[in-house]
């Protein structure tokens, strides 16, 4: 066997043997594993041991290294903190690429002895830098900080101007500086900048829309559009750096931070084409050029300018825009780096003939001492800052969402993972539920081997994608029973569940096993009407929010899990309410973290507002409808019936339906409610002992000693209601239905009670209904108080017991009675 080593075979053998013994040793050295990584290709290298060669091999895979790691930086940088600190990374862009301008400059020229043009060069060496450290603050989850995102922006304009200066350099020495020249150079990067912002977005989303293929097929998808617009990115007069980058910027909305995609990436950057890029820049460093007085000034003089003037740059930055210590000092390790860009500055340099051999010597050592203190220097205040944020998240991660995902069959299961994927906080170690519950019957056994195969494809999703899951399979008598037990027995805080988009009847709100669910759990609940179109391809998620919504029990928690959300997907947020809401809310909505971009619209009527949707609503829009459950402050009969007309209209976009986590009722609630009903429903408006069908007839009734005088309008009434038990009646619980409106010859709110033997003829109830309530408002009344007596009627029905009570009792004393009685168990 001869050195270095020829066999393909064998010299993949020997890098991945590096990968996975550098950073082991460079762990029980207490150093970067980066350092390992750099000081084994020194070792290995042609200028060490020379087992490896720096050939053709080691150059292609590092430089797929070097441009996943600019991939990365775009992919991972939180554009909504760059939108809203563009003069963050503007100011240390210019800063970090001037300072070492300056000082490089003035270096070459007074110690040096160079040209200025040779000097110009020497010093756009000095401002590029190459993000080489990025997969530490990855690893530690700080790719959203505000110092690591002015970071990657500031990276981008410092390196496109060194790469210009370097291109109008090469072009002035040899007599090519034009004119045409200049314009030239402007429109190529112009087309091609132009190009990769639009094109590849429409691609992109045109492909995740149009084909339904797996992960692999995504993942070489989005590979072969990053090199391609790296390419381009050459031909346009650029690096490929910046063609990377661009690309990562162009599908950060487009692959979620927590997603399959998006972990396999990581994985093949992470565990082989980065390391390869590290081991190859320490294969360049040659100490043994190190020969002669002249090569060491050089040497020592360009390492000093490179650490100095990016440190100026560093400390100055944090200045002005009031970063913290931490945040400075990990400003300067991550830009501190030079690599990529100095070395293509260099070789022009060399092979125009304005740096000579000590040049070259001097970059070589300058990168290798760049990147190991870059490493250390990254290594250590990313973790300091890392331990800050993590206390600052400490309470937030307290209360992570315990989340559940009741599956009915294997379609639709990727879409409801990827939609938890995205409500993860940050930070949060508990784990996904998958669930599958079985029904209780001959075949049961045969149902919960197939729920098992089942679950076993959503566990295997879940795990790639490095998340914690805990598959259930339970057997019950029916799907609702079986979720609210797991509900409780494994303290879950919110359900994502999917929803067809149908209705079966008009008194139902989503079907005969998602009410349950929503009616008697306090979790939130989000149910999801899936279509063709990814969620990942959404660029809005419009919020609709009923009037009182923000006087909602979880309502704070529903803004922060909707503004997670966005943040994860890479949306920005239209919210749609009323005046009220939005005057009294609009500060907390804007405040709550995370930030994303926020608009408000009003409506102005919540009858109106699929209207007014109609004319919002965008095709790549996401929706999402706050509802409210029976008895809660913002329910209102209308949101049953909202949700079933949104998903007809709007068939082609992602739709979701949201309740918030609401809160048991305790004993004192209880008595009070039943004492409502004693005050409420007065004798004279209550009939308990009917027995006719007809809703008609006992409408008649309840109302005929209310209005004796004026038949008329008796007659008229009794008409009205009559017609809404028919078309819209509201069915609060079964057996109970719910008449309610406004009338013009009211000058007090009205309610009624009636009871029959006999099962009602409303046929659009779920049951035969045996008892009617009648809420009648005048006409100008208060929105509020209407909806405030929705509320307390909804939650007097849904006391455990009442409704028997109610169809036990022959008269109000014998009511009253039963009612004490109950608030004395309760």
């Amino acid at each position: 066997m001869t050195l270095p080593f020829s066999d393909p075979v064998l010299i993949f053998a020997s890098v991945m043997v590096l990968i996975l013994v550098a950073p082991l040793f460079a762990r029980r050295l207490h150093l970067p594993e980066i350092v390992g990584l750099i000081v084994a290709g020194m070792v290995v290298g042609p200028y060490g041991f020379g087992i490896l060669e720096r050939d053709q091999t080691i150059d292609l895979l590092g430089t797929v290294g070097l441009l996943f790691i600019m991939f990365l930086a775009g992919l991972e940088i939180d554009l909504n903190q760059v939108r809203r600190n563009k003069s963050h990374t503007l100011v240390f862009g210019l800063l970090t690429f001037a300072i070492p301008l300056g000082l490089g400059t003035a270096m070459g020229v007074w110690i040096f002895g160079m040209s200025i043009w040779a000097s110009v060069l020497l010093a756009s060496m000095f401002s590029s830098h190459t993000l080489l450290t990025f997969p530490v603050v990855g690893k530690l989850g700080l790719t959203k900080n505000p110092a690591v995102t002015t970071t990657i922006g500031g990276t981008i304009i410092t390196d496109t101007l060194a790469l210009l200066l370097l291109a109008v350099v090469a072009s002035a020495t040899q007599g090519e500086i034009s004119t045409a020249f200049w314009i030239r150079l402007f429109t190529i990067m112009a087309i091609y900048l132009v190009a990769v912002l639009t094109i590849i977005p429409v691609v992109g989303s045109w492909f995740f829309r149009k084909f339904d293929v797996d992960e692999n097929t995504e993942f070489v998808f989005v590979i072969a559009l990053t090199f391609m617009s790296a390419y381009l990115a050459h031909v346009a007069g650029l690096e490929p750096i910046i063609g990377a980058f661009l690309a990562g910027l162009t599908f950060n909305s487009l692959i979620p931070e927590r997603s399959l995609l998006m972990t396999r990436i990581h994985f093949s950057g992470d565990a082989i084409f980065i390391p390869f890029f590290l081991i190859s820049v320490g294969m360049l460093v040659n100490i043994r050029l190190l020969e002669g007085t002249q090569a060491w000034i050089v040497s020592i003089g360009m390492i000093t300018a490179a650490l100095l003037s990016k440190y100026i740059a560093a400390v100055v930055s944090r200045h002005l825009l009031k970063y913290r210590s931490d945040d400075g000092n990990l400003i300067f390790g991550l830009s501190v780096n030079q690599a990529a860009a100095t070395l293509a500055a260099v070789l022009v340099g060399y092979n125009i003939g304005l740096f000579d051999e000590t040049i070259i010597t001097g970059t070589i050592i300058m990168i290798a001492v760049t990147c190991l203190v870059g490493s250390i220097i990254t290594e250590k205040f990313a973790r300091k800052v890392a331990l800050r944020e993590e206390q600052a998240d400490f309470e937030s991660q307290l209360t992570a969402h315990r989340i559940m995902i009741p599956l009915k069959e294997r379609r639709g299961a990727k879409e409801l993972i990827d939609i938890a994927f995205l409500l993860r906080e940050k930070g949060s170690h508990e784990p996904l539920y998958p669930i599958k519950v079985v029904q209780e019957g001959s075949d049961s056994e045969q149902q919960v081997a197939y729920a098992e195969k089942t679950l076993a494809h959503t566990v295997v999703r879940i795990m790639a994608a490095g998340t914690p899951v805990m598959p259930l399979t339970i057997v019950d008598v029916n799907v609702t029973s079986g979720v609210l037990r797991s509900l409780r027995d494994h303290r879950v805080s919110m359900v994502v569940m999917a929803w067809d988009g149908t209705v079966s009847s008009k008194t139902r709100m989503f079907g005969r096993n998602i009410d349950p669910v929503v009616e008697r759990s306090t979790q939130m609940i989000m149910l999801n009407r899936i279509t063709e179109k990814p969620i990942n391809t959404a660029e809005r998620i419009v919020v609709v929010l009923p009037p009182f919504a923000h006087r909602q029990i979880g309502f704070n928690e529903f803004i922060g899990t909707v503004k997670t959300l966005a943040n994860q997907a890479g949306t920005s947020l239209l919210i749609i309410s009323d005046d009220d809401l939005i005057r009294v809310s609009r500060e907390f909505i804007e405040k709550t973290r995370p930030t994303v971009p926020v608009e408000f619209e009003t409506y102005n009527a919540w009858k109106s507002i699929q209207g007014k949707l109609a004319n919002d609503i965008e095709s790549s829009d996401w929706l999402f409808l706050l509802s409210a459950r029976k008895g809660e402050i913002a329910w209102q009969p209308t949101l049953d019936r909202i949700p079933g007309k949104l998903a007809s209209a709007f068939r082609d976009i992602p739709f979701s339906v949201f309740f918030t986590p609401t809160e048991k009722r305790t004993s004192e609630q209880m008595i009070e409610n039943t004492s409502f009903i004693t005050s409420v429903f007065k004798p004279d408006r209550m009939i308990l002992d009917a027995t006719t069908t007809s809703v008609r007839e006992m409408v008649g009734e309840l109302v005929r000693t209310y209005f004796a005088a004026d038949s008329q309008t008796r007659e008229k009434l009794t008409s009205l209601l009559h017609q809404i038990s028919q078309e819209e009646p509201v069915e609060l619980v079964q057996d109970v239905v719910l008449l309610h409106t406004y009338v013009p010859y009211l000058n007090e709110t009205l309610t009624f009670l009636g009871v029959s033997e006999s099962s009602l003829d409303v046929p659009l109830a779920s049951g035969a209904p045996h008892i009617v309530i009648i809420l009648l408002d005048p006409v100008g009344q208060d929105p509020a108080s209407h909806l405030r007596a929705l509320s307390d009627i909804a939650n007097l029905i849904r006391l455990p017991g009442i409704v028997d009570v109610l169809k036990e009792v022959r008269d109000f004393n014998q009511l009253a009675e039963r009612i004490n009685e109950l608030s004395v168990e309760e």
